[in-house]
């Protein structure tokens, strides 16, 4: 009786595929790939290795490990690989002030997306290096990322492997996204809210996005930028001299003691306290709905109609994702 081959989970085949590329002195070929390393092997046909494969080398790009596909003097893909020198770490040796920039950076990121990630490499810094940092008093700084922001992560890979990024993207105006397919600059937190600036091939010119708008995944791509940043670029000008959204006003009763950041909307100063019903004006829709969403029971929207729909609509959303089997 023959035993049927063993499973392999995704993490370990990943690990297998990585450590397969960088023990390699040339590029790997996928028929190398696919006969060596566990978990693809005899338990995938052709078809199935070629969509995980694909799979893997897509999310390890994504988490920033550099696989670059070589090709030949014909210009077919002769394989893969990772090189050392530019996935391996260099020995580290930080002093005692930059250990505390480093803490101060790993606090500061203080949400769900990056928060874990943060601390187990400060964890990793501690012990190579054998010396805690000091600790820094971080409302100095505050950098929030939230769930909206889930694009940071691969537009951060793509920036350090400088490669193209495509993502669907829904402008202030617009009511559905549209495809767009951009070189990264870089990523910059204002006021509270993340932006990438870009080049973006289909406008050829640069253009300045939400991180928030971005609706689905962003495919970091294995295409080198055409377009990189000028060494002198403003990132910072380019996304205050973006075309302003225009300010929103809603009517909205607040319970007593709830909807402080409401409150601070207000046309006049509001008692923390008291009941009210109160004029609003926020900077543009999205950040009104944010809050009156966040808010909750505590706050219902009175006017105008169209900001109460879907107000009602993003917290049935909501609802639904959190509820339980049927």
């Amino acid at each position: 009786m023959t035993s049927a081959p063993m499973r392999v989970d995704r993490t370990e085949r990943l690990l297998n595929l990585v450590l397969c590329l960088m023990a390699a002195r040339r590029a790997v070929a996928r028929a190398d790939i696919h006969a060596s390393v566990p978990g693809y092997g005899p338990i995938s046909s052709g078809p199935a290795f070629e969509r995980m494969f694909e799979r893997d080398k897509d999310e390890l790009r994504g988490m920033g490990i550099p696989v670059e596909t070589v090709f030949d003097a014909h210009g077919d893909i002769e394989g893969y690989r990772i090189a050392r020198d530019q996935y391996a770490l260099p020995p580290l040796d930080f002093t005692s002030a930059e250990l505390a920039v480093i803490a101060l950076a790993a606090g500061v990121w203080d949400e769900a997306i990056l928060g874990p990630s943060a601390l187990t490499a400060l964890r990793k810094i501690e012990a190579v290096q054998g010396e805690p940092p000091q600790a820094v008093d971080d409302s100095l700084v505050r950098v929030q990322v939230s769930a909206a922001d889930a694009a940071l992560l691969p537009l951060m890979a793509a920036l350090r492997e400088r490669r193209v990024v495509a993502f669907d993207y829904r402008g202030a105006a617009a009511a559905t996204a549209a495809r767009r397919r951009v070189d990264p600059w870089g990523v910059v937190s204002r006021e509270g809210r993340w932006y990438l600036v870009a080049y973006d091939h289909d406008r050829e010119a640069s253009r300045v996005f939400r991180l928030s708008r971005i609706e689905g995944a962003v495919q970091v791509t294995a295409q080198e930028q055409t377009q990189p940043a000028e060494p002198n670029v403003d990132l910072l000008a380019l996304i205050v001299q973006s075309e302003p959204e225009a300010a929103i006003r809603a009517r909205v009763a607040i319970q007593a003691g709830a909807g402080a950041h409401l409150r601070r909307m207000a046309d006049e100063p509001l008692d923390p306290f008291e009941s009210v019903e109160a004029n609003l004006t926020a900077p543009n829709p999205l950040h009104l709905i944010a809050s009156l969403c966040s808010a909750g029971e505590h706050a219902v929207v009175l006017d105008p109609p169209d900001v109460r729909a879907q107000v009602v609509a993003q917290l049935q959303a909501v609802a639904r994702r959190h509820a339980g089997p049927s």
